[in-house]
């Protein structure tokens, strides 16, 4: 089911839109009900995990099964399900972030899977559609810790949840293959070197220091520039291929983010730089799995939290962190040399 251009951009709006919006209820939820109820700091610290590991372990499992089951609604499903979990009365801390974790996994699997039948071959697609994410992330943060009503959040949403259940799901459509898949390797190593890429990218974006980020101005500033890397990266990955840009970006973010994280202006450089990357990898991966971008998008966002996970466990900071993240950066730019290429044809075939 092929839709017209103007169709197509509706579906792609709503579902970023959507994807900002969910991230800024889910985040609203942690930092306005959850952060102020919930004592120790080992209690506050178990619960972000807790979230993390829903809201992105779950993702593979939840894409397999929308693969198969292409038509449910699993991004209205997922907004319901956090809409929910923000209607809870404020004692209810950990049942609203179970909620919201579960719907941020469904909608993420539902919305991301659809984006990457919609695109034909465009990884631009891709990139807006993460991009917002990062938006409604600092938005949500902010709102919750400066007290701003939850009725702001309610509405948002409810609006979302309404465009969604309006536009059908895409199922049965065109099975796009974006032909960045280098061949190099076989299909397992590629598979392992690609997910490598995204937990080293992953560690490297969370143990990187940057103390200009805590307030308010600025946690919008890192925001806006992880946004705009990731909707840049698409878009360039396009006009000058895949390889070329994903790794060039990298190698350039290195001694932007190593050497100058005290400076604001060059970690935003280096932070646009370090994002561009995020839609090539996740082409490269739905590349492998043509049948399947539910699973595809899915396995990149568990390859997040295995990239996160350890920053619960082992914090650093300093430059020992810096050189940590640049190293992790190197090595995701070699991944990514060996399993993508430049060159890029379209094909489309019915599923």
């Amino acid at each position: 089911m092929d839709f017209p251009a103007e169709h197509h951009l509706r579906r792609l709006a709503t579902h970023a839109g959507a994807h900002a919006a969910v991230d800024f209820a889910c985040f609203y939820v942690l930092f306005a009900r959850f952060s102020p109820l919930v004592q120790p700091a080992e209690q506050l610290t178990l619960g972000f995990l807790l979230y993390n590991v829903l809201a992105f372990g779950l993702q593979p499992l939840i894409g397999f099964l929308c693969d198969h089951y292409r038509s449910f609604p699993a991004a209205a499903a997922g907004c319901a399900l956090v809409l929910v979990g923000l209607c809870l009365p404020q004692g209810a801390a950990w049942a609203a972030l179970v909620l919201c974790a579960f719907g941020n996994a469904w909608f993420h699997v539902g919305a991301g899977s659809d984006v990457l039948l919609l695109s034909h071959g465009r990884m631009a697609d891709n990139g807006a559609f993460v991009a917002t994410g990062a938006v409604g992330v600092a938005l949500g943060t902010l709102a919750g810790q400066n007290g701003v009503s939850a009725a702001l959040p309610i509405v948002l949403l409810s609006a979302v949840l309404l465009l969604l259940w309006w536009m059908p799901t895409q199922f049965g459509g065109a099975l796009t293959r974006y032909w960045i898949f280098s061949g190099r390797t076989g299909l397992p190593l590629a598979f392992f070197l690609l997910l490598l890429a995204v937990a080293a990218r992953s560690f490297a974006g969370a143990v990187m220091p940057a103390p200009w980020r805590s307030t308010g101005d600025y946690l919008l500033l890192a925001a806006g520039a992880a946004a705009l890397g990731k909707a840049l990266g698409g878009v360039l990955a396009d006009v000058f291929g895949a390889r070329r840009v994903s790794v060039l970006a990298l190698a350039l973010s290195v001694p932007l983010l190593a050497l100058f994280y005290e400076s604001p202006a060059l970690s935003a450089i280096g932070l646009v730089l370090f994002n561009i990357p995020m839609p090539v990898t996740l082409c490269a991966v739905a590349d492998l799995l043509p049948y399947n971008p539910g699973l595809a998008f899915g396995l990149t966002t568990l390859a997040l939290l295995v990239g996160v996970v350890p920053v619960f466990l082992v914090p650093l900071a300093g430059a020992s962190a810096a050189a940590l993240a640049a190293a992790l950066s190197a090595l995701a730019a070699g991944c990514l040399l060996v399993v993508t290429r430049n060159r890029r044809e379209v094909y489309h075939e019915t599923v």
